[in-house]
């Protein structure tokens, strides 16, 4: 049986170490497992004898991920005196060929990967190096924002993390290492009869409603869009949303939805449409919900000068 492997990744003093700490020293999560450690970062906290004696694992290093190939890996593997391998990521590097290369080597599996943030200090990374928070959060199914103090950060960090990757979990911990609990805040009244999103609103609309569709299921919406993607086999369905910059200028996504009812006929290329209609949901390819929008009105819509979606 292959053995399970927990990647924990972040940029540099993102608190990756503390957070392996603390996990393997909580009862609930290590009954006895021997852990390998495997760290691509020698940062200000250290695993030092005591923890590791403590937590019944032992760490190796090594500076960047190429170093650990399939052959490091089966070396490491055929030590077979560890149940369980928990990898601290290189806060300078891109962590999906990694992961890649993990997924070749049949002896370990990937359990789950989660990535560090520190609270304190997003609003400036991500403004000013959105490329490597990218990096740190794309492949995240969990990530958890430590150092966490100011509860009026919390929609900026939602939105901005959550459009790089809609299906994450967010975790939030305060100073004290302690798990925030608040009401998340309700972007929009659901109680109005037709919610209308603004063009700024849009990125925010489309992180919540890709992240929980179904609390937008037979709620009537208008939203200013235009043409993504044609659906051949499909007479009155298209793709239609905006486009948003992920990472950097030259990774454009599109934050699109299917649009069904529409006479394409009437839908030209770069031009905004302003659509009225009801969203359903409905289960993807991938197993997660999604939204469709079955069209009452289009109309013409304003046209952008930024057309690009942001999440502040």
């Amino acid at each position: 049986m292959p053995k399970p492997l927990y990647f924990f990744g972040g940029l540099l003093d993102s608190g990756k170490t503390s957070i392996i700490k603390e996990t393997l020293l909580s009862p609930s999560f290590n009954e006895g497992e021997r852990t390998l450690i495997i760290a691509f970062e020698d940062g200000e906290e250290s695993y030092d004898e005591r923890f590791l004696h403590y937590a019944n694992a032992e760490v190796v290093y090594f500076e960047r991920f190429e170093e650990l190939d399939l052959a490091k890996m089966k070396e490491l593997d055929s030590r077979d005196n560890f149940d369980q391998i928990f990898v601290e990521g290189n806060g300078m590097q891109d962590e999906l060929p990694f992961l890649l290369n993990v997924t070749a080597f049949p002896n370990w599996e990937i359990a789950q990967t989660l990535s560090a943030v520190d609270a304190s200090t997003f609003k400036s990374v991500v403004n000013n190096l959105r490329t490597f928070v990218y990096y740190h959060i794309k492949s995240a199914e969990c990530i958890i924002f430590n150092r966490f103090a100011n509860k009026d950060d919390y929609l900026f960090i939602r939105n901005n993390v959550l459009g790089l990757n809609p299906k994450a979990e967010l975790i939030f911990e305060d100073l004290q290492h302690e798990i925030v609990s608040f009401k998340e805040f309700e972007l929009f009244d659901l109680s109005q009869d037709l919610l209308y999103i603004s063009d700024i609103d849009y990125g925010a609309w489309y992180v919540d409603a890709s992240s929980k569709p179904q609390k937008y299921a037979n709620k009537h919406i208008s939203i200013n869009v235009k043409w993504m993607e044609d659906l051949s086999q499909y007479d009155r369905a298209c793709i239609m949303g905006r486009e948003a910059m992920i990472c950097c200028s030259e990774d454009i996504a599109m934050m699109s939805l299917t649009v069904v009812g529409i006479d394409k006929k009437k839908i030209k290329k770069n031009q905004f449409y302003r659509l009225e209609g009801v969203i359903h949901t409905i289960q993807a390819e991938d197993g997660y919900d999604t939204c469709l929008l079955y069209l009452d009105k289009l109309s013409q819509g304003e046209q952008l000068e930024d057309p690009l979606v942001y999440f502040n």
